[in-house]
């Protein structure tokens, strides 16, 4: 079976709090932005956007931690240091009351 394109969450879940907080970040929704065109790695979004890269593997370990971006991919430096590449996970985010997502059904 594939990937599930879909995260169904209750108002409950703690992972909706985290996504909520993770969306309404100013930095998260710019590299959300900035992958949204490209995937990149962390010194690529961190020039691309003119932040420290500190700040953008902060908010990209959110990201991937609420399953809003995934890193399948990297390469090797030249120093032999495993790079990773960042893309959007295409996803569609469902938060719905306690309850109802035992009645959500989808095709």
């Amino acid at each position: 079976m594939g990937k599930k394109n879909f995260l169904l969450l209750s108002l409950d879940d703690d992972k909706a709090k985290s996504i909520a907080n993770t969306v309404s970040n100013s930095t998260c929704k710019k590299i959300l932005d900035f992958l949204s065109s490209s995937d990149g790695t962390e010194t690529e979004i961190s020039e691309a956007l003119k932040m420290p890269i500190s700040t953008v593997h902060y908010n990209l370990k959110q990201l991937v931690s609420s399953k809003l971006v995934e890193c399948d991919n990297y390469h090797l430096s030249q120093k032999g240091k495993e790079v990773k590449h960042y893309t959007l996970a295409n996803k569609y985010i469902i938060i719905a009351p306690k309850g109802a997502c035992l009645s959500i059904t989808y095709n």
